[in-house]
């Protein structure tokens, strides 16, 4: 389903979040200047050229070519700048609160992919430098965002791909609905693995420029039909609170402890609900544990809340139920290796109920991020 950005509010913003809920993603339109034009800089930056040559080097019919390996270790992880991650929260902003609600990080890096020419197919997460980053330009196999990162962050997590140039080959293939299915594949699958028939047709979406798609962390995806044809992409990721990660949380929106309550009682589907469980978990905000079924996204709000609480055999437990292991590859042992008893920021907390504080210094949200900043560090030292 497609939405115009300039159109994406009220009843549209609205038909877009229950497609994202239902199928974990939809596209936009009409991008080019809003979004994608701010990413060109940076990749040019990278490239070593000014945007005059970035142009000529966008054509899709430009003879393939195999970055250099020191262009391509810089392409694998981009600075978002200051003024990119403003832009794209301004932006984006109504839908960013719809989707994850006022409190959202962005990823302090974006990937440029750079796809054309001889380079291996990609069957694991990360830029590897043993590989020479050759993940810039290989075919990305089917992975989920979430399950293939090495550290923890949210399985609500939205990913923004947007295309520099238009190009007829290596497509952005998608399995509609598979974010359902709770955590599939830290091993990423093969596009032809049988195991991917019960998920359904996937859709292949077209490299357009002035077009983007948002997906959500946990949807199966990967790029396809290869050739000899150029295309030059940026993905970048927003995640909502997630004391995981130690950097900076933007608080959205001119009522944002209202937003925050409204989301938590509003009676979504768990893809919306969960955003606002996690930031209620990290942030000490009492609620009891959610009432879910096996896989369900919502039983990482539990994960959250309990290793939080400092219950970690519960934790174990709540990611044990989201691990799909019948209709995926990994145990839950992959995970707990990565995301189990890792530490939590309490800088990250603090930094928020700072920006809390200043909107409202007597809410109870305020308070409670005193308490549970003051129980991390007591545990710390």
């Amino acid at each position: 389903m497609r939405f115009r950005l300039d159109q994406l509010s009220g009843a549209n913003l609205e038909r877009a979040a229950l497609h994202f809920e239902t199928h974990g993603y939809f596209m936009l339109e009409g991008v080019g200047e809003a979004l994608t034009r701010h990413f060109k800089p940076l990749v040019a930056e990278q490239l070593m050229v000014d945007l005059n040559e970035l142009e000529r080097i966008l054509e899709p019919d430009s003879p393939p070519v195999v970055l250099p390996e020191e262009i391509r270790k810089r392409m694998s992880r981009i600075t978002s700048t200051p003024d990119l991650q403003q832009t794209l929260l301004t932006n984006l902003n109504e839908m960013l609160r719809r989707l994850l609600g006022p409190f959202v990080h962005v990823s302090s890096t974006f990937h440029g992919q750079f796809k054309g020419g001889e380079a291996k197919p990609v069957d694991h997460g990360g830029y590897d430098p043993n590989a020479k980053y050759l993940e810039v330009q290989g075919q990305y196999l089917i992975h989920q965002d979430f399950a293939g990162a090495a550290l923890p962050t949210s399985p609500c997590g939205v990913t923004l791909w947007t295309p520099l140039n238009s190009c007829s080959e290596w497509n952005l293939r998608l399995y509609p609905g598979s974010h359902r299915h709770g955590l599939l594949c830290q091993e990423w699958m093969k596009l032809e693995d049988p195991r991917l028939a019960s998920f359904g047709e996937p859709i292949d979406v077209k490299a357009e420029f002035g077009t983007a798609v948002v997906f959500n962390a946990l949807l199966l995806h990967s790029s396809s039909n290869p050739g000899y044809k150029r295309r030059v992409s940026c993905d970048i990721r927003f995640f909502p609170l997630c004391a995981f990660l130690p950097s900076e949380v933007h608080v959205l929106g001119n009522d944002p402890l209202g937003e925050f309550r409204r989301g938590l009682q509003r009676s979504d589907g768990p893809t919306l609900r969960e955003p606002f469980l996690e930031a209620a978990a990290f942030m000490g905000v009492q609620r009891d544990l959610e009432r879910c079924e096996q896989y369900s996204i919502l039983n990482w709000s539990n994960f959250v809340r309990n290793t939080v609480n400092g219950d970690l055999d519960a934790a174990l437990a709540d990611l044990g139920r989201f691990t799909n292991a019948e209709r995926g590859i990994d145990g839950v042992e992959a995970y707990a290796a990565k995301f189990h008893d890792r530490q939590i920021h309490a800088s990250t907390l603090a930094g928020l109920r700072d920006r809390l504080r200043a909107v409202n210094a007597t809410a109870p949200e305020v308070a409670a991020l005193d308490q549970r900043i003051g129980g991390l560090t007591a545990v710390a030292r």
